[in-house]
C-alpha cells in the first residue's frame, strides 16, 4: 500500500471538489419579488379598479392588445407572458 504525501492529497482533494462542482446546477437567483408567470386579462370595460391617471405598459401583436398596469408591475417586478411570436418579459 502506497502512502500519499501532502501535495498528492491536496491534488486529489482539489480534483474531487472540482468534479463535484462540475455536476451541480446553478441555483436560481432569489428575487426580491414574485414574478407573474401566466397573467390573466380582463376587458378594459371591466377594469373598474383602474382610473384615467393610472399608468399602463401596452403591447400589441397584430390585432391583440395587452395592457400591464404599472402599479401591479411595481409590486411584482416582472410579468412573463406570451405573444404569437414567442415569450416576452414585461418589467417596470
Amino acid at each position: 500500500m502506497k502512502l500519499l504525501c501532502a501535495s498528492e492529497i491536496a491534488a486529489v482533494a482539489l480534483l474531487t471538489a472540482g468534479a463535484c462542482l462540475a455536476f451541480q446546477t446553478p441555483a436560481k437567483p432569489s428575487l426580491p419579488y414574485k414574478a407573474i408567470e401566466h397573467p390573466e386579462f380582463i376587458p378594459a370595460s371591466q377594469a373598474a379598479y383602474m382610473s384615467d391617471r393610472d399608468r399602463l405598459i401596452g403591447v400589441t401583436d397584430g390585432k391583440i392588445a395587452k395592457a400591464y398596469p404599472a402599479g401591479i408591475l411595481a409590486q411584482h417586478g416582472l410579468v412573463e407572458d406570451q405573444l404569437a411570436a414567442g415569450p416576452i418579459a414585461v418589467t417596470w
